[in-house]
């Protein structure tokens, strides 16, 4: 299959908010279909649990993710994609998930707003992430999988949410991020040393991975990003 030719724009920074402009930029990507500017229709709820990303693989040091909140679950499925491209596993929002996050800007951005946006397979998407290392050793055991990843990601959990963590046995907190929708099982194996902690935010918490970020995925392909320091003395 064959790549649509590509719809470069910038979202470009201004007087509104980064939330806003961020706003902005997902109610623009799904209106874009109909060609009128309005929205085609809400999806359903189980299609707006859905993350849907594909991976531009540049180099070993270099894959570009990009997620498009326009395509649904089906969609996602049947689309093919070139070589030197992968579809990441759909990415489904957990309960004790995030109550809101945004980007604030791409990876290689300078100025908060500017998120790269570009139409692949007939969808548009925004650049959200840039992978630099890859297939980290995390634990000795090799259950848990490493990932570097470069991000201007900002998530918010409200009081009283509730959260997953890891702590690794050296006291860094990682929190669940998602889950792979396709999941065959809820729980994964744990590695010596390691916890998981169920924790409910007593005050409004804001992470911001902001720069480097590991991504630590489980034999059951959930998805724990950190380390946080203000979850250290929790």
């Amino acid at each position: 299959m064959l790549c649509l030719p590509l719809v470069l724009l910038w979202v470009p920074a201004g007087q509104s908010s980064p939330s806003e402009r961020f706003e902005q930029l997902l109610a623009s990507i799904r209106a874009q279909r109909t060609g009128n500017g309005e929205q085609s229709g809400q999806p359903s709820q189980e299609e707006d649990r859905i993350g849907a990303e594909i991976l531009e693989i540049q180099s070993s040091t270099s894959i570009r993710a990009w997620i498009s909140p326009e395509i649904s679950r089906d969609e996602f499925a049947a689309l093919e994609v070139d070589e030197g491209w992968r579809k990441n596993q759909p990415r489904e929002s957990v309960e004790c998930g995030p109550d809101d996050g945004r980007f604030i800007k791409s990876p290689d951005s300078v100025d908060d707003g500017d998120i790269l946006i570009q139409e692949f397979y007939g969808y548009n998407w925004f650049h959200s992430a840039t992978v630099f290392e890859t297939n980290l050793p995390i634990d000795e055991g090799g259950l848990f999988t490493g990932f570097r990843v470069r991000k201007h990601h900002e998530i918010t959990y409200n009081v009283g949410s509730c959260m997953v963590l890891l702590i690794s046995p050296e006291g860094e907190v990682f929190f669940r991020v998602g889950r792979d929708a396709d999941r065959l099982t809820d729980t994964f194996a744990v590695p010596h040393g390691w916890l998981v902690e169920s924790y409910t935010t007593p005050e409004p918490l804001i992470i911001e991975l902001f720069g480097e970020t590991l991504v630590i995925r489980t034999d059951n392909e959930d998805s724990f990003q950190g380390p946080v320091p203000e979850l250290a003395n929790r």
